[in-house]
């Protein structure tokens, strides 16, 4: 089944459902979804939710590729997962305006003084520090100021009057230092 083109899967998937071309087909587009990974950051996502997101465009898309209009399946699908990331992210921020939660973030001081983590240890706290020593030269001086502001547990809308930028740029350079502050644990 490995040596079967595009079309030929779709069709497979279009017929029976077949999961192995579903599997093939999503294996041989992987990259499409490494790059819009690395390109965007979709809050309370992880690599799981990314690739069932992925998996789910790359199975109705098979189903709504027309061999007519086009004969790449390979653009429509990045296409396709891309505009899914996009009304991700949108849903996201929808949510956010309309959230009556608590941020952990902004209450970070009171969620310290109430909650206590056993699990946190010395070791634990020597691996963070290293890590956050590591990070620093790694981030561009817009995120370094954000970062360290963070550390002395100052909100966005802080930094954003502190420093006087659009806290539309503060929390964009937040999401950056999270992304980074990922890859750099992950290695």
């Amino acid at each position: 089944m490995e040596g079967l083109d595009d079309l030929q899967l779709i069709e497979l998937i279009k017929r029976n459902d077949d999961s192995q071309a579903i599997q093939i087909l999503f294996t041989r587009y992987r990259p499409v979804l490494a790059r819009l990974q690395r390109q965007f950051y979709l809050p309370g996502h992880d690599a799981d939710d990314w690739e069932q997101e992925a998996r789910l465009v790359l199975y109705a898309g098979a189903h709504r590729f027309n061999t007519q209009r086009s004969r790449s399946f390979g653009a429509f699908y990045r296409l396709s997962l891309t505009h899914r990331v996009y009304d991700l992210i949108r849903q996201s921020q929808a949510q956010k305006r309309r959230a009556r939660t608590i941020s952990v973030e902004a209450q970070g001081s009171f969620f310290a003084d109430t909650l206590v983590d056993h699990r946190v240890t010395v070791r634990e706290g020597l691996e963070l520090q290293e890590a956050v020593g590591q990070l620093l030269p790694r981030l561009s001086p817009v995120e370094r100021t954000v970062f360290c502001a963070l550390l002395k547990q100052a909100t966005p809308e802080a930094i954003s009057v502190q420093t006087g930028w659009p806290k539309e740029r503060v929390v964009a350079a937040l999401h950056r230092c999270r992304r980074k502050l990922r890859q750099l644990l992950a290695e």
